[in-house]
């Protein structure tokens, strides 16, 4: 998530509010939902860590990947692409 965190953060520099609120809720929906990200059945990181911390409490996360350097651009950028068309989107009434 590190990865997608400094994208998130270079996107954001160029955005208006309610863009950044778009972009927000896109990304709010693929840390808790991975079918949209092409690993359908996979653990979330979100959800992993959750499960390393506060359901089995051994604090030990089975990230996927296990390194941050085995994260490449191809997992960072499904991130940022909306799971709702334009005309769908919860938030395509902001302005």
């Amino acid at each position: 998530m590190l990865h997608v965190v400094l994208e998130q953060i270079r996107r954001a520099r160029a955005m208006g509010l309610a863009d950044d609120l778009r972009m927000e809720r896109d990304l709010v929906r693929h840390c808790f939902n991975t079918v949209h990200l092409g690993r359908r059945g996979a653990s979330s990181e979100t959800t992993e860590g959750v499960r390393a911390l506060a359901v089995d409490k051994d604090h030990s996360p089975k990230w996927n990947p296990p390194r941050i350097e085995d994260v490449t651009p191809g997992m960072v950028a499904p991130f940022f692409v909306s799971p709702w068309p334009a005309h769908a989107h919860p938030l395509r009434g902001l302005s």
